[in-house]
């Protein structure tokens, strides 16, 4: 009877202290030192003609569930230069990359529809494809 006790016992502690263990991330590096910088990633978008497209509006989504990670009604923007990713999304992207796609408004109607993949290095969000100078014909 002792035996079965100890044993039960032995089992619910397994559990029990399974369950506490803190889950690692692939950023769980000892000694990561991250620097205060705020990181944006940003694209400029013109015309064939290399003059500055002004959009209105942009949206950026996750390519594969359609999520929303930012979107941006735009006031005033005389340089046509656009956020396409930022650290304040970094934890609803994957490091090693995630496909991810830039839209662009002009009164509503969609004027650009461009493809990235972006990740992170823990610290801060980065570029892994797609340009950073975006052209389209209107």
């Amino acid at each position: 009877m002792k035996k079965i006790s100890f044993l039960v016992a032995l089992c619910i502690s397994t559990v029990f202290f399974s369950r506490c263990k803190e889950e690692v991330t692939e950023c769980d590096i000892e000694g990561l030192a991250c620097t205060q910088i705020f990181t944006t990633k940003q694209v400029s978008v013109k015309n064939t003609e290399g003059l500055v497209v002004d959009l209105d509006s942009v949206v950026v989504k996750k390519s594969g569930d359609n999520s929303v990670l930012f979107s941006e009604v735009i006031t005033d923007n005389s340089e046509g230069i656009y956020k396409l990713i930022s650290d304040s999304e970094k934890e609803n992207i994957v490091k090693e990359g995630t496909d991810v796609t830039f839209y662009g408004y002009i009164s509503g109607i969609e004027k650009v529809k461009e493809d990235f993949k972006v990740g992170h290095d823990c610290c801060h969000v980065v570029y892994i494809s797609g340009t950073s100078d975006i052209v389209i014909s209107e």
